[in-house]
């Protein structure tokens, strides 16, 4: 390979890099660049929960996003695999009040951008190009997105090490399903997801309420391969976010929401704060310092402090806590933060009964640790 050449290779993964570092957020820069495309390609399958007497189905599902360039418009996605085959083609009608029933996709409007979510079928192989091109009777905008995919997979066990068949969802923005996939019978689950920051991952061993609970993740930056294990328990690490402790101590601070599973409806108690009653939800574990252990990236570190607070809404209010704990080195690049509790058995209503769960966040501080750049 001539110089020239090797030159001109170095540009195109220096430039496909680039983009895919553009994918992980929701630029608004300008309306072209606030177009986004993304395929989560896994089979259809199904999970019944007996203790909700409900089936929930994931399948494959594509989401578009874009400024919403009038009060009606279209758009079109084309999707090539990487042998230039199409794959998948559709123009999408859009506006406001369009019903998901009426047209088989939902249509979200937020900001005045707009949100596509479509079930679509599985490919055979991974998108290497989506097209997608915005058009009304006044203007056009077209974008040439090359996906990036990176693979997640691990182990699925109880808190004994015990391997358990359980499923896996992949939820981007909020709390809706784009993708999911089980694990075998030995607890190991394997997905290819694009890369940029999910809301949140759920995991489950579909015995939700009647004997476990589910694991979470948090704000998980996909911008690699990584392993992520989890342990499935009897809570819930609900709600976990993590930031540095800018200009105070060398610390992170580690927010959750607590939830364990009750024999019985949790009890309502009056709860005053800030000289304001609440009404209490008993959900939550009583937890002390030696029922945690804390990791980041992989490495346990020192727990500080533990204080308990309360999360509340309009008229609300459920224990949370707040842990402050010693930041590792090294403090710039991807944190990946593990949040286990293990409280030894209790007894209830006459039976022992474990409280334990665990979950992740994840984040990037600047390169001196303090503030997230996402």
């Amino acid at each position: 390979m001539n110089r020239k050449s090797y030159f001109l290779l170095l540009v195109t993964v220096f430039l496909m890099n680039v983009h895919g570092y553009c994918q992980y957020h929701f630029p608004f820069r300008n309306d072209k660049s606030s177009i986004l495309a993304y395929w989560y390609n896994c089979k259809t399958d199904s999970v019944t929960i007996s203790a909700l007497n409900a089936t929930g189905y994931f399948n494959s599902t594509l989401q578009v996003y874009g400024p919403a360039m009038a009060d009606s418009f279209q758009v079109r996605v084309d999707v090539f695999l990487s042998d230039s085959t199409v794959a998948y083609t559709h123009t999408f009608q859009i506006k406001e009040n369009l019903s998901a029933i009426e047209t088989g996709y939902k249509v979200d409007f937020i900001n005045g951008h707009f949100r596509i979510m479509s079930s679509v079928k599985q490919l055979k192989s991974l998108p290497a190009l989506i097209k997608v091109r915005i058009y009304s009777s006044r203007t056009t905008l077209e974008k040439n997105i090359f996906p990036c995919y990176h693979k997640v997979y691990g182990h699925i066990t109880d808190f004994n090490d015990k391997p358990l068949k359980s499923f896996i969802l992949i939820k981007p923005d909020a709390f809706e399903d784009a993708c999911g996939v089980w694990s075998d019978k030995n607890g190991y689950y394997e997905i290819e997801l694009p890369e940029r920051v999910y809301n949140a991952f759920y995991i489950n061993d579909g015995n939700y309420k009647s004997t476990t609970l589910e694991a979470w993740s948090w704000h998980m930056v996909i911008d690699n391969e990584q392993q992520l294990d989890y342990k499935i328990g009897t809570g819930e690490v609900y709600n976990l976010h993590v930031w540095p402790n800018n200009g105070g101590y060398n610390s992170l601070f580690l927010s959750f929401r607590p939830m364990v599973l009750k024999s019985k409806d949790p009890s309502h108690l009056s709860q005053m704060v800030n000289e304001k009653e609440f009404n209490c939800i008993d959900i939550a574990p009583e937890l002390s310092i030696k029922d945690f252990k804390i990791t980041i990236n992989g490495e346990e570190t020192e727990i500080f402090s533990l204080q308990k607070y309360f999360e509340t809404g309009k008229n609300i209010a459920m224990p949370a806590y707040l842990i402050q704990v010693k930041r590792l080195k090294p403090t710039f690049g991807k944190q990946t933060i593990c949040v286990e509790y293990n409280k030894p058995p209790i007894e209830s209503n006459g039976k022992k009964a474990v409280q334990n769960s665990m979950g992740y966040f994840q984040f990037y501080p600047n390169y001196s640790g303090m503030s997230a750049y996402y």
